[in-house]
């Protein structure tokens, strides 16, 4: 178990309540069937961002506590995405990327639409979001060429 990995993180809040499985979906009157929780806590499944934030708060714990510490790969430096390379990927990944990147300039209201930096939880959401870690994620945007150093 890797204690920085948001699937892994999910079950040690789960765990820190004291509660199963079957007791998500019995205190939660049925709306987190245990199944479900299951398979996010062993990443079989994916979980969006607003479930990811809707269970948090289900738990009472900030959405944060997913993500404990900054990614060292993040933390030191930035990193920005090449949003014109970006533009041409025909891929679901890039498509949840693209739908991502347009969320974080519009609340930035940066809408160069050519390069967009990002933030150490800029990179724990979007490794949420893709279902993959945050190395995995960084190994992604580096094979498909979207860094800019």
């Amino acid at each position: 178990m890797n204690k920085n990995n948001p699937a892994d993180r999910l079950r040690i809040i789960r765990k820190s309540k004291g509660w199963s499985l079957q007791d998500v979906e019995l205190h939660s009157n049925g709306k987190w069937k245990a199944v479900v929780i299951g398979s996010y806590e062993r990443a079989d499944r994916a979980i969006s961002l607003k479930k990811a934030v809707s269970l948090m708060e289900f738990y009472q714990v900030p959405i944060t506590e997913l993500f404990p510490e900054a990614s060292p790969q993040v933390a030191d430096r930035s990193l920005s995405l090449n949003l014109h390379k970006l533009s041409k990927i025909e891929n679901s990944t890039a498509q949840s990327l693209r739908k991502f990147t347009k969320s974080i300039g519009d609340r930035r209201k940066d809408w160069n639409g050519q390069l967009l930096t990002i933030r150490a939880n800029d990179l724990q959401f979007l490794a949420l979001l893709l279902g993959i870690d945050e190395s995995g994620t960084l190994d992604y945007l580096a094979e498909a060429e979207l860094l800019n150093a």
